[in-house]
């Protein structure tokens, strides 16, 4: 009936042969695990794995085998945990456990020589996660997450659905069981009682006002979004700095985009444990998330027009109790702690560089990240990011913060990726890591792959994917989007000054061919395309967004009209609008033919004279497959883009290559990231 009654009955037994296996239970026989005491503690004290630190502190031989039994009781322990969660027991399986003290310690294995462990087994089952469920924030990045890998993954899934239940969204959305078909009806049982373990830890997450001030005395004001804040913030507790990001979770919920904060928590705390692990360093980490009922003090963290009331860094002085300001009204706001990446995002970094322009070596060695980030985010969690931008990638520096910049060693980041280690050497003042971030319009969905595409897909307009434009409803989700949008960022790192759009500021659709665009997207076949361009203004009335006509026709001048017509037979309403407005012999007399080709010459990557677009291309030809690599990846057709992965193993990439004949300097700062390595 529960845990107790079954050591109860256990123990009962006087001979060890007698001993009960967990074959004996009826087969329909359903065990529930209930907490005791500590809401968290209980449940993980019993795995004691530590049980091999444990080390006896007599010599007697009796206090030796007391030491053993209990050892082996421990253990015996550690399967009943498992045997009693929902789900695991299967009676096709028959296990064998003992602790008798006569016979020397046996593994907790099957019967059968060649099944599996049963621990394997049940961390492959949904009732393992059910277990973690059980634990803290705390207790799974500092307990749980240290066991294995497999604990580590694990981990960090229970602590996305905690993330999940801290803004009142459903675990489902991380889950494994998020598929279409959801007929496993004790999956949904398991992430329901998940769900239900889960709550009272989300409130245990809230911190007090005083709390919030005192732990982070000081803070600056760096960023600001629809319905988030970002702050550089002094961590008294670490004595380091840090960043936290503020969200309005009621305002969110009210707009309708819960799911896609939710989102952003829980898909950010599977990327961080890869990073942690070493995984692939190029995410940034969370380090924990708190609510609180008021929002930060605008006179002590800053805001826009006062981004630093205390001063521009901390002077080790925190806040007195008599200076703690009056909280605000009560709502529910989200902290969450991040790792600070100095540097801010890529975007800003470009910007402050003289000249606006990084070195060709530079670019490569950051788009190598980039690249990378992409594809173990796509790898081991399905995942399209739909954003991917250089706002949305972040520097951190990769210098020893103990050596001097000035006698600071060049640093190396050596990538093991299939049979190749790359290897980008970098001198301490381009040392630099690069970091996804900004999760929000993130899908882990794989099933999502090949469905056409929604609303969802639609963020930054001016980075919308051409085929979308092009095929409408017919067009489809997938990796697609995060490619083309890699391209944009490869583009942007040879041009420097700003991202495309800024550069074709100027360039705008010509009249015939945005009003026959217009008549082919208020269609059927393109209706989601209509919902994105047309909205309310405040006096109710619809009104029409002209990004969209702007973004297609900057991409034909930028990347030229495409030799191949990709599914023109059957999608080829806006093929046809294109060679009527724009190429002849059927535009001859169509004034939009000429303002074509006077844009193209002045912005055309091929031969484009704009200053900006005229030292790009030198750039990028005077690399060995860099031209090559980003027309594949801007490719109007989706098919045919590169992936992060044709990226890494381009002929670009070919020269980072560590070869035998790489010769290292002692003084070097080395950091692998091997973990892909075949």
């Amino acid at each position: 009936e529960d845990e107790a009654s079954l050591w109860e009955h256990y123990n009962s037994r006087d001979d060890p042969s007698m001993k009960f296996g967990v074959d004996e239970l009826e087969s329909q026989t359903r065990l529930g695990f209930h907490r005791h005491g500590s809401v968290g503690a209980s449940a993980f004290a019993h795995l004691h794995i530590d049980d091999d630190d444990v080390k006896a502190t007599s010599s007697s031989q009796h206090e030796n085998e007391d030491m053993k039994r209990a050892k082996k009781l421990r253990k015996m322990r550690r399967m009943t945990l498992f045997a009693a969660a929902s789900g695991f027991l299967q009676p096709s399986r028959r296990f064998r456990l003992s602790i008798s003290p006569s016979k020397k310690a046996l593994p907790l294995a099957c019967v059968e020589e060649d099944e599996e462990l049963p621990f394997e087994r049940i961390m492959e089952c949904q009732a393992f996660s059910a277990i973690l469920s059980f634990l803290s924030e705390g207790e799974l990045l500092h307990r749980a997450s240290l066991v294995s890998s497999a604990w580590a993954d694990a981990s960090a899934e229970a602590l996305g659905n905690l993330m999940l239940v801290s803004v009142g969204c459903s675990p489902s959305l991380i889950s494994d069981s998020h598929d279409d078909d959801l007929s496993d009806v004790e999956d949904n049982d398991d992430m329901k009682i998940a769900a239900k373990n889960t709550a009272p830890k989300a409130k245990s997450m809230q911190k007090e006002w005083a709390d919030v001030l005192n732990t982070f005395p000081w803070a600056n004001f760096l960023s600001d979004g629809a319905f988030k804040r970002v702050y550089k913030v002094w961590n008294e507790a670490l004595s380091s700095y840090e960043a936290i990001s503020v969200m309005d979770v009621d305002a969110i919920e009210a707009s309708g985009n819960l799911n896609c904060v939710g989102a952003e928590l829980a898909v950010s705390q599977l990327l961080s444990s890869v990073a942690r692990r070493n995984i692939c360093p190029n995410f940034v980490i969370t380090r924990g998330v708190f609510t609180c009922t008021h929002e930060p003090p605008s006179s002590q963290w800053g805001y826009k027009e006062d981004a630093a009331p205390r001063g521009s860094i901390y002077d080790g002085r925190g806040l007195q109790l008599g200076l703690i300001p009056e909280p605000g009204l009560c709502a529910n706001y989200q902290y969450i702690r991040m790792e600070l990446c100095q540097h801010g995002d890529m975007e800003e970094f470009i910007r402050k560089i003289p000249s606006a322009t990084l070195s060709p070596n530079v670019c490569r060695n950051l788009l190598f990240q980039m690249a990378f980030s992409l594809h173990v985010a796509s790898d081991r969690f399905g995942l399209k990011h739909y954003d991917v931008k250089l706002l949305n990638f972040f520097l951190q520096s990769a210098l020893d913060p103990s050596i001097a910049v000035d006698s600071h060693p060049n640093v190396v980041l050596r990538y093991g990726v299939g049979s190749h280690v790359f290897r980008l050497r970098m001198d301490p003042k381009n040392a630099h890591i690069a970091k996804l971030a900004d999760y929000g319009t993130s899908v882990l969905r794989s099933n999502a792959d090949g469905q056409p595409v929604s609303l969802g897909q639609f963020t930054t307009l001016e980075n919308t994917p051409p085929d979308y434009l092009i095929l409408g409803n017919a067009s489809e989700q997938g990796i697609g989007h995060d490619c083309f949008g890699l391209g944009l960022c490869m583009l942007h790192l040879f041009t420097g000054h700003g991202p495309y759009e800024e550069i074709l500021d100027e360039v705008v659709c010509p009249d015939n061919f945005k009003a026959k665009l217009r008549k082919i997207w208020k269609s059927a076949s393109h209706d989601v395309i209509r919902s994105v361009m047309l909205y309310d203004n405040e006096d109710g009335q619809e009104v029409e967004d002209d990004t969209l006509y702007n973004t297609l026709y900057r991409f034909l001048v930028l990347f030229g009209v495409p030799q191949r017509r990709f599914l023109s037979r059957k999608h080829g309403k806006v093929w046809r609008a294109i060679d009527a407005t724009l190429l002849p012999p059927k535009a001859n007399g169509c004034p939009d033919m000429a303002v074509f080709v006077r844009d193209q010459e002045r912005f055309s990557l091929s031969d484009g004279s704009d200053e900006r677009i005229a030292n790009a291309r030198h750039r990028l030809e005077g690399m060995d497959g860099a031209m090559e690599l980003l027309l594949s990846l801007v490719s109007f057709d989706p098919k045919k883009r590169a992936t992060p992965l044709d990226v890494i193993n381009s002929r670009f990439m070919s020269a980072l290559i560590e070869d035998d004949a790489v010769i290292d300097c002692e003084s070097d700062i080395v950091k692998s990231y091997t973990a892909y390595q075949t």
